[in-house]
């Protein structure tokens, strides 16, 4: 089992491993920054480096993070197309998570490097690294090995050759319909997390949601999605009355596909890219929430506090809110610093949904199954 208590953010190693690359580097270099690069001293890195930084993140905090220390910065889903092709030195990427993602992220670098300049990779094992470096290599038509440091491994990998077939991206740049689902229809992508299923920590949300609406005295009107995705919790605001609804997330593509999924589910409605809601002033009858308790490929235990001192700022005096987390996660007690009622509405061996407030049932009763 996951020690959860015992995690905290520290910057990645691969990451770390990634910009000792730039000590000596002269020229441009492109970043691509997803939320493996969340604990990056920006300012740091414009302060050490001499050579033209250009940054390419998909996540809204470290976007706003680096162009806070002027760092010529793009935030948006890995998309290159407003960069000059054959123009950068070098291009740094630690594997994403995701395969399609660094399929994708390989693939546009064939276009932007100058030939015989680097695509640098860096990553551990367990990301498929060596995997990753073999089919670059056979796209840029180089031979080349990742050199271990520690259990990090990192690549220097040249453009040699550029009419050799694209690596399989599940044709990221799309948007596609969320195959698992019947009876409502939805779309995704590649670029979100669980981007081609029903998460089932969300699905488990779901199910209680008559339960948890029952709790309130008048039907809840306005409602926040907390780290949104590609929008299946927001989807299910049309069943319950809601007429005002707001959704956010951190990520690129999550906004780009919510939108889109949220246009048409009720009348106002406003998808907001946001670091858990840190631009967001106004107050909800209801906020619900399926917060990541993972940063890049490490678990941060930090996470769910930052969803939930949001969650107090955002709620209304007397709304009530609902988390669902892993059933290891001590959101409970976590809580305390921020909610008077909290309450364990389900669970299961999964999952646990905890309803939050700062009032009592006003039927004087639990909110429990």
């Amino acid at each position: 089992m996951t020690d959860f208590r015992m995690k905290r953010p520290m910057i990645d190693r691969n990451v770390s491993l990634l910009l000792d690359q730039l000590q000596f580097a002269t020229g441009n270099y492109l970043i691509v920054a997803d939320e493996n690069w969340a604990m990056v001293n920006w300012r740091d890195i414009r302060r050490r480096y001499s050579c033209n930084l250009t940054v390419v993140s998909n996540r809204y905090d470290i976007a706003q993070q680096a162009i806070s220390a002027q760092i010529e910065t793009t935030f948006n889903d890995l998309d290159f197309n407003h960069l000059e092709t054959n123009s950068f030195d070098g291009i740094l990427f630690r594997v994403s998570k995701e395969r399609a993602s660094s399929h994708h992220v390989i693939n546009k670098a064939v276009g932007l490097l100058k030939p015989k300049s680097s695509l640098i990779l860096s990553g551990s094992k367990n990301d498929g690294i060596k995997t990753y470096v073999k089919k670059t290599c056979d796209l840029f038509g180089m031979r080349s090995a990742a050199k271990k440091i520690g259990a990090q491994y990192i690549a220097s990998i040249s453009l040699y050759c550029d009419d050799l077939a694209s690596l399989d991206d599940n044709n990221y740049s799309s948007i596609q319909s969320v195959k698992a689902l019947s009876q409502i229809s939805l779309v995704t992508k590649p670029g979100i997390f669980g981007w081609n299923k029903i998460d089932r920590g969300s699905a488990f949300f779901v199910e209680h949601l008559p339960l948890f609406i029952s709790n309130f005295s008048q039907r809840p009107r306005t409602m926040l999605d907390l780290g949104c995705g590609y929008g299946y919790l927001s989807s299910q605001a049309k069943f319950f009355g809601i007429e005002q609804l707001t959704a956010t997330d951190n990520n690129a593509a999550a906004i780009l596909v919510a939108l889109e999924n949220l246009k048409c589910i009720v009348q106002d409605v406003q998808v907001i890219a946001s670091n858990a809601g840190d631009v967001i002033s106004q107050q909800f009858d209801t906020i619900w929430c399926n917060p990541p308790f993972h940063q890049g490929f490490t678990i941060d235990g930090d996470l769910s506090s930052k969803f939930l001192a949001s969650t107090k700022r955002l709620l209304k005096p007397q709304g009530y809110a609902m988390f669902v987390v892993n059933s290891f996660i001590p959101l409970e007690q976590k809580a305390k610093e921020y909610f008077r009622s909290i309450e364990v509405v389900a669970s299961n061996r999964s999952f646990k949904l905890v309803a939050l407030g700062n009032q009592q049932n006003n039927n004087n009763q639990q909110i429990t199954k």
